[in-house]
């Protein structure tokens, strides 16, 4: 379970910086790219809060993680993105941190609501999180410390369309929730730029985990024979970002192969229409959230 000697002379030479005395939470750390995102940043030394739906796996992942690091510092909080009183109680709790990744998001589940009444992807990866860091960014903004802030997208958002009139169809959603989440992270990037919050776009590419093998197919089988990354190397995003001069705004993930769908982190091009009808969406998300949630 513990990094391979590849990822760790990758963060000897690429990420070489201690985390000792930060604290990072990501959502949706108890698995895939969340799970090995928290590994890389207890082998670096940080503090880590794994804020997840489902505290059995919480516990589970953290019980893996101090077997190999029994002087980990890790703590659990609940947070389910696809229940905003989830989110609102999260927020009322939440400890000052030096990082907070946005990772949790879902795949697959056709036809099924979140508890607000949205249609579970959009609901999850897209106003779950809209709504957490509507929550969250206000209060971090009032702490007298510098905070690294990561939105985690996907490649595929490159190929989505939105209309607000067919918002929900099950129709490419994740790539839709993924485009919209990239807009609104822009949003975030120019209204925090004077502020003690450093907002990024990270993705993961291709990556042998159970959502990319929803949309990808049996990426086990296709790892033999292509480039595909691991979960243990997608994950490295957010290390390369805090040990190296990146520019704030910055989208970060694997830029190699199928349109960056593997490799090591480096920073990409912005899609351009992450950066188009950026105010309709806004004002969109703000009256679907007011409509079921006051």
């Amino acid at each position: 379970m513990s990094l391979t000697q590849k990822t760790i002379n990758f963060i000897s030479k690429e990420c070489n910086c201690s985390l000792t005395g930060k604290t990072v939470l990501i959502t949706g750390a108890n698995s895939g790219v969340g799970f090995k995102t928290a590994e890389t940043m207890i082998y670096l030394g940080a503090a880590v809060i794994m804020a997840c739906r489902n505290q059995k796996k919480a516990e589970e992942a953290r019980d893996q993680l101090l077997a190999d690091y029994p002087a980990a510092d890790i703590k659990i909080m609940t947070l389910d993105i696809a229940d905003l009183s989830s989110i609102d109680a999260f927020v009322k709790v939440l400890p000052e941190v030096d990082v907070f990744v946005n990772n949790a998001g879902i795949f697959h589940h056709p036809h099924q609501l979140t508890k607000d009444g949205f249609e579970l992807i959009i609901g999850t990866n897209y106003l779950g999180t809209y709504y957490l860091c509507e929550k969250v960014l206000p209060v971090i903004e009032k702490w007298n410390r510098e905070v690294v802030y990561i939105n985690t997208i996907s490649i595929v958002h490159r190929s989505a369309h939105v209309n607000l009139e067919k918002f929900y169809s099950n129709r490419n959603a994740y790539s839709r929730s993924k485009l919209c989440l990239a807009r609104y992270t822009n949003h975030l990037i120019e209204k925090y730029k004077d502020s003690n919050i450093k907002i990024y776009m990270n993705h993961p590419g291709i990556s042998a985990t159970p959502i990319a093998s929803s949309i990808f197919g049996g990426l086990h089988t296709l790892a033999k024979i292509f480039p595909i990354n691991s979960a243990e190397k997608s994950s490295l995003s957010v290390a390369w970002i805090l040990a190296n001069e990146v520019p704030v705004g910055s989208v970060v993930g694997p830029n190699k192969f199928i349109a960056g769908g593997w490799g090591y982190p480096e920073i990409n091009k912005k899609c351009r229409r992450a950066s188009q009808d950026i105010e309709p969406l806004l004002e969109f998300s703000a009256k679907e959230i007011s409509r079921v949630h006051s």
